[in-house]
């Protein structure tokens, strides 16, 4: 039995997804006022009651350690918003404080769902958060009058602490009352690494002021005396006053419209409707030799009447369940500026995320594929491609990077163009790497510079000379490459030197069913998206338009050559292209060319199920062969995947020989 009960378990998945839409929006509430420099009346009132849900909800599941945690940052935003309003230029800890917290509750989130889960330890967390409070707690001094000054020490002078404490001792006996923070500092290791850093707060009261901080300033190794006035004045340089009754009024509203709106949704769990989504998808499949019988039978009547409005009802159930399940891109957003931002901090690095078209909306699964594609790119953008602020001064760029983050839509798919403003991509690094790994598999003169940028999609491949935390290990855009195969889509690199890379992402809108031409090629059925289907020709009417160059056929087509595949010499089919053949040509993202047919089916919107897992990870690559679908006869009907097909033939010395 695993940790919750009965009662429990059954609220899980609630619980889970509940939780994590809340973590959610508070990285999108941290991210934004992380950006704006200041937290709103609203932000403060977000958090709070992101915290407040979240440790009832914790309390109930029994997971109390969380449920403290979220409890002790639900009363720092409950002081924040009763007593501050709003906070402007917030310390940067205080992010981090927020982000650790959000990490660690969503890294539990994904461990709750295994039988041996046991909660996390959290007495680390805890500690954190505790000692961030006690630095914001130690700026509010008991005494309501007097002086606050800020001391800091030179540079390496050593052991602030006794410092500090050896000059509130000097000027002891000319004060009334005398406060420090740290406290007690002649007793306290950790307080001499935080003076260092921060400088030592003194609230004195004193009826020789003037004398008491001349002797604050004339001390020993003090660099910089500044002074704060009053407790009040403290607080007040850096909160700034609270919002207006309008603004306010204001606020609860938009609350209430929130709230208002959520009630008009009902969360319903992702397996059900991928349950829901198979079922339509079977209806389908099973619907096709139930047609295909009923004309073979000469029942026309019934064929067009009852099972046609069965189809479009079965139709109407898949296309409503797809719609369901689609999300806009906007969804994975918070997660790249999230990526972003913390890679920055590390690197000491400035960029921007400009995001366009983000509204446009796919399939669930594609959007998590397309997420972790663009996390590797972004990552590989930091790392590798733009430069650090002095750097880009110095070649007169802005010192502010920037990553371009572009989102549009065509005719059932969905093309995601992911640019950045930094080095681009080194020629000559990148052909040194792929000659020591033997990479090149024709003369390395003929490559162009388009075909160098592809080879960092390959397994293992990287320019690092160094390991680090995000770069160096040769797992990064293989795996991208990898991941957009699986959802049916690919990625292009374009590169300048010296102004960027841009990385171009294509992926169906939808991984359910698809929108496909169907054809014979001798007894074996082929399928291509409709979408890449341009335009058919008789082949007989054609043959003046077919040359031979180095082995491979191309026919002219608007007056230029593009690639003719015959797929029987393609795949080592025999037999001889039919008169009464047809050429397909089809244009992808990146590529053209037309495919000789032996006969047309018609088309139609089909269930396309992955090849099994036994034909291993580069069948795809090897073969242009994406999936299979079931014909109404019961035949087996092969996808092809358009952009591998053409690149495969063109890369090809003759057919069949790479």
């Amino acid at each position: 039995m695993g940790y919750f009960d009965a009662d429990t378990r059954e609220m899980l998945d609630i619980y889970i997804l509940e939780t994590r839409q809340l973590i959610e929006q508070l990285g999108a509430v941290l991210l934004e006022a992380e950006k704006k420099d200041i937290f709103s009346g609203e932000d403060i009132h977000a958090v709070f009651r992101i915290m407040h849900t979240m440790k009832s909800s914790s309390a109930m599941m029994g997971l109390n350690a969380l449920s403290a945690v979220a409890h002790t940052l639900e009363d720092l935003f409950e002081y924040y918003r009763e007593e501050l309003g709003r906070i402007v230029k917030p310390e940067p800890e205080l992010f981090d404080l927020l982000f650790l917290v959000a990490d660690f509750i969503e890294n539990e989130l994904k461990q709750m769902g295994r039988e041996d889960y046991t909660p996390t330890d959290t007495k680390e967390l805890e500690q954190k958060i505790n000692q961030y409070l006690n630095i914001e707690q130690g700026c509010n001094f008991a005494g309501g009058t007097g002086t606050v000054v800020k001391v800091t020490f030179e540079p390496g002078c050593r052991m602030e602490n006794i410092r500090a404490f050896m000059l509130v001792r000097q000027i002891g006996a000319l004060c009334t009352n005398i406060e420090t923070y740290p406290a007690e500092l002649e007793k306290s290791q950790d307080s001499a690494e935080y003076i260092e850093k921060n400088g030592v707060l003194i609230h004195f009261e004193s009826d020789c002021k003037e004398a008491v901080l001349e002797a604050l300033e004339n001390g020993l190794f003090v660099d910089r005396c500044e002074v704060l006035e009053n407790e009040t004045d403290v607080q007040l340089e850096t909160r700034d006053a609270g919002p207006s009754m309008d603004e306010q009024t204001e606020s609860a509203g938009n609350v209430e419209e929130s709230q208002s709106v959520e009630a008009e949704f009902l969360n319903v769990r992702m397996d059900r409707l991928d349950k829901l989504q198979n079922m339509a998808g079977e209806m389908m499949i099973q619907l096709l030799p139930l047609e295909n019988e009923l004309a073979e039978k000469g029942l026309d009547e019934l064929r067009e009447g009852n099972l046609h409005q069965l189809s479009r009802l079965v139709a109407d159930v898949e296309r409503t369940v797809m719609e369901m399940r689609m999300v806009p891109v906007s969804r994975i957003i918070p997660q790249l500026k999230r990526i972003l931002r913390d890679i920055c901090r590390v690197q000491k690095k400035e960029v921007e995320l400009i995001v366009q078209g983000a509204d446009i909306e796919a399939d669930k699964n594609v959007i998590e594929y397309i997420s972790e594609a663009a996390m590797h790119i972004i990552r590989n953008a930091l790392d590798h491609g733009i430069e650090s602020p002095e750097e880009r001064e110095r070649r007169g760029k802005d010192k502010k990077g920037k990553i371009h983050f572009n989102v549009e839509s065509t005719v059932g798919e969905l093309l995601v163009s992911i640019s950045d403003d930094g080095g681009g991509l080194d020629e000559e690094k990148i052909r040194n790497k792929a000659r020591k790994e033997n990479l090149f598999n024709r003369p390395e003169e003929e490559y162009s510079f388009e075909e160098i940028c592809e080879l960092i999609l390959m397994p293992g491949f990287t320019t690092s000379d160094s390991v680090t935390e995000y770069s160096g290990r040769g797992v990064g855009l293989d795996v991208v490459k990898s991941v957009l195969e699986n959802a049916g889509g690919h990625i292009y690199i374009q590169s300048r030197p010296g102004f960027g890379s841009t990385f171009t992402i294509t992926a169906p809108l939808t991984l359910a069913t698809m929108e496909c031409i169907r054809f014979r090629v001798e007894e074996y059925r082929f399928s291509l998206p409709a979408r890449y289907v341009y335009r058919f020709m008789e082949y007989a009417d054609n043959l003046k338009n077919i040359e031979v160059i180095g082995g491979k056929e191309y026919i002219i087509y608007e007056d230029r050559l593009v690639p003719l595949i015959d797929l029987r010499k393609f795949y080592g089919f025999e037999g001889k292209i039919p008169d009464t053949a047809l050429i397909v040509y089809i244009k992808g993202t990146k590529r053209e060319g037309c495919v000789v047919v032996d006969r047309m089916y018609s088309q139609k919107r089909i269930v396309i199920k992955p090849l099994p897992a036994l034909f291993g990870m580069n069948f795809r690559r090897s073969t242009g062969m994406s999936g299979c679908s079931i014909m109404g006869n019961g035949g087996i009907c092969i996808a092809l995947d358009t952009e591998i097909l053409i690149e495969k033939y063109e890369k090809e010395e003759r057919y069949g020989r790479a």
